[in-house]
Parts: C-alpha cells; structure tokens; sequence
C-alpha cells in the first residue's frame, strides 16, 4: 500500500531533503460539472479526470492523492490502484460550506459552517486509505467559529482513538471581508488561530501536519517555528501560471514549511504531469524555480494549449 507520505512524515532527515507533495484532487467537493479544469479546449469530464489521476499514481512523483469519498472508493478501494504504488492516497473528510462554489452559488457570503462529508469508518475503507483532510475556515466570529472549532474537535478527538487511521487539517484564510485587515494581518490572525487550536489537542488528537495559505514570509517563518513538532504545508489557492506557482512552492520550502497541497495550480495547467515534475524538481532542490520553469517550457512544447 502507498505508504511514501507515512514515510516521510516518520524521518525528519528525508521531509527536509524532499518535502511532501499532494496533488489536491478533490476539486468536486467544491464545484460541479465545471470543476475540473480543461481539456480540448472544453470542460474535462469526471471519467478524463480519474483518467489523469490514474497517471499520477503510476508516475508516483507526488507523495499523496487527495480524493473525494467517491473517488477515493474507486481507485482505491474497487480497483486497488494504490497497493503497488508508493503514493498515499488521503480522502476529503468534510466540505465546509466556505468551499461550496456550484455556478450561482451565494454559500460564500455567509461564514463557513462544518459539513461532514464521509464517516471515519467508511474513509478507511477497510484500511484501503489511512489519512483524511478536514479543513476549517474561521472568520473571526465568536458564534460561526464556536461551531466550527468544535466541530473539529469532536472530530480530532474521534480519530485520535482509531490506531488505524490519521488525519490532516486544512486552515483557509477567512471566506468572508475582514474590514480593517489587510492580507498581512489576516495571516497572524490564522497563524495565531493555529497556535492556539493545537493547544487543544493531546498528542494523538492532533494532526499528522498542516495546509494553510502562505501569506509572508514572516508570518510563515513564525508558524513554522513556533513548535517543531507541527509539520506546516502550504496549499495552492487559485492558479496564476507555471511560474508563479514554481516560486510558491519555492517560498513554502524556503521559508520553513515541509509540504505543499497543491490543485488547480495543477490540473489546470497545460500540463498537469510536466508541472508536477517541475515542482518535484523544485521541492527536492535539483532546480531553482526559474530553470523548472524553463524545463516545462520545453517539456510543453509540443503539447496542445
């Protein structure tokens, strides 16, 4: 069973000679038919999408696949795609409603509420899949952030009684307008948040490491300092282009963090899998990012837009 994720987070020598890579794909917790970037110059389809997962497990040049429960059953569970490969597969535990994104949605207008989307038993698949990833929004509202934080609670402190399975937890920046905040000061209020959120948990409530947004690189040095137990990975938000999101990963790296949980900055590329390499490259420290951006360059050349 891919176990490489497990692996790394264990030997702290390999995590800092090469960070862990998820590729984020779980997009359809999120969106709908048009959530899954492009192909042909049209909306990729569900069955084009696992089609494209299915070359990332066998090229095995990230860590770990998240999926949705739905996806996760089949390529896990049904076609056991992850038994010979070393790539861990992690499955989306909840959707909050901060994330819900249809085509005319208004769900982002209100503070982000929990939502479950699978149950501990029924993501483990029999022991198909060891990981999960919950994400919280807080929005700096005592009575929204109550509920979520203590959603979240009662969940950590659920897994924390399974030997069998482990989680990851996904800090996003407030979904709602913080008047008076700039970028910088919503950054401290989500780090600060994270510091004080681990307080909460005994050792084994807590989880295996953490995605949150990079914001600077003060803000990310203080979190990623603060107590070196806690692994912090960065997540890649919306795609700008193959450049910029090289020197993302770049900056996460440089800057303390030991992981990366990247999507759209990859599906949406015009190469997923070239990307993916380049950020591999980036990770490990073979590249700078400008030349794994000069490498997908070439790599790309002949590819359809």
């Amino acid at each position: 069973m891919g176990d490489r994720l497990f692996k790394k987070l264990d030997d702290p020598d390999s995590l800092r000679r090469s960070p862990i890579f998820v590729f984020a794909a779980d997009p359809q917790a999120s969106g709908g038919l048009l959530c899954l970037g492009e192909t042909a110059g049209r909306a990729r389809t569900r069955p084009e999408f696992l089609a494209l997962l299915r070359q990332f497990i066998d090229d095995a040049v990230i860590d770990g696949l998240l999926l949705t429960p739905a996806d996760a059953a089949l390529l896990a569970v049904e076609e056991r795609l992850f038994d010979d490969s070393p790539v861990t597969p992690l499955v989306r535990m909840n959707a909050e409603t901060g994330i819900w994104n249809p085509r005319s949605g208004r769900y982002r207008e209100s503070p982000s509420l929990p939502f479950s989307t699978v149950t501990i038993e029924d993501a483990a698949s029999g022991g198909a899949v060891r990981l999960g990833l919950y994400s919280i929004t807080l929005n700096n509202r005592a009575d929204s952030d109550e509920v979520v934080l203590s959603a979240y609670l009662r969940f950590a402190r659920a897994v924390g009684e399974r030997p069998d399975f482990d989680h990851v937890l996904e800090v996003f920046l407030p979904n709602l307008p913080q008047p008076g905040l700039d970028p910088e000061a919503q950054g401290q209020f989500v780090a600060d948040s994270i510091g004080r959120l681990m307080s909460y948990l005994l050792p084994h409530q807590r989880p295996r490491f953490l995605k949150t947004a990079y914001t600077t690189p003060a803000i990310w040095e203080s979190l990623t300092r603060f107590d070196s137990t806690l692994i912090v990975g960065a997540l890649g938000g919306p795609r700008r282009d193959a450049r910029t999101t090289l020197h993302l990963a770049h900056d996460v790296i440089t800057h303390g963090g030991r992981a990366i949980l990247f999507g759209r900055a990859i599906f949406e590329e015009q190469s997923p899998r070239q990307i993916a390499r380049a950020l591999r490259a980036v990770l490990d420290g073979r590249m700078t990012p400008d030349d794994a951006y000069s490498a997908y360059q070439r790599a790309t050349e002949d590819e359809p837009v």
